[in-house]
Parts: C-alpha cells; structure tokens; sequence
C-alpha cells in the first residue's frame, strides 16, 4: 500500500474512533483534493443528530463543499473505513471524487463489492475508481468491538 493511502486510511480512522466514543457506528471518511491536501473529514452522526443522512461520506463532502464553496471534486480521493453504501456511493459519484478507498467490505449495505460488481457501478458513475485496502485488523476490531458493546447492552 502507497504510504499516503495508509496515512488517509488511518485519517479515517482517528475519525471512526471518535464516532465510537459517542455511541455511533465507528465509520470515518476523509477527502483528500488533487494535491493531497484534506479537505473534508467526516464520522458517522445519525443518532446524534437524530438524521439519517448523517453517514460519514455525507459529513465530509459537506465539510468539503463549505471549505471550496463548491459540490464538485474533480481529482479528489475519499477513504473510507467501511464499503459505502449506496447513498453515499451516489453522492460520491455526483461529487465527482475521482478515487474511494475503503477498509472494509459491508456485505449488508456495501454497495461497491456487496451488492453491485464492479461493472454496474462503472455504469453509473464510469469515471469513478474504487480500491479495497488491506485491514491490519483495526477497522474490522472497531466494528466488532461496537456490536459486541451493542450486544451486552
């Protein structure tokens, strides 16, 4: 793995740690613009907010466009610590993120491996790339470290 891939991914997940502290799902996102530069960050939010569309995807495109003052990214990355789901797949394609890196697959709600192939998703968005970085184990702990404290409740 490309040392600035692993120095984003791990970006990410300082973010999903945070959102496992207050109870949410530990999912973290950070986008990084052409030059390698962030430009977003985000963790999940929804039961803080009390708003579904409080994934951390959303989260760090909304932080992106308050900083550009724009919606599009052309050249920009995103890591993610899970497999996006389709709502956020969505939103990434029309942001026009060039590249998502992500963790974890998300056999449930992944919509990049899970529950599309590679083809249909290059159908929707063809300029779109999607890579699955190796998980040294972290990101597969913070989810099963969440469900099973979620369990025990």
């Amino acid at each position: 793995m490309k040392p600035d891939h692993q120095k984003f991914l791990q970006v990410a997940i300082t973010e999903a740690q945070k959102a496992g502290v207050k109870k949410e799902v530990p999912i973290g996102a950070v986008i990084v613009d052409a030059n390698g530069n962030i430009i977003g960050r985000g963790r999940n939010q929804t039961h803080a907010k009390k708003d579904g569309l409080g994934h951390a995807e959303l989260v760090a495109l909304r932080q992106a466009q308050r900083k550009l003052g724009d919606w599009r990214f052309p050249g920009a990355k995103i890591y993610v610590t899970l497999e996006p789901c389709l709502m956020c797949l969505g939103a990434i394609g029309n942001a026009r993120i060039k590249e998502v890196y992500y963790g974890l697959a998300d056999p449930l709600f992944g919509s990049i491996e899970s529950k599309l192939t590679n083809k249909q998703v290059k159908k929707m968005f063809p300029k779109l790339e999607c890579f699955k970085l190796p998980d040294d184990g972290t990101v597969a702990g913070l989810m099963k470290q969440f469900f099973h404290g979620l369990r025990k409740r």
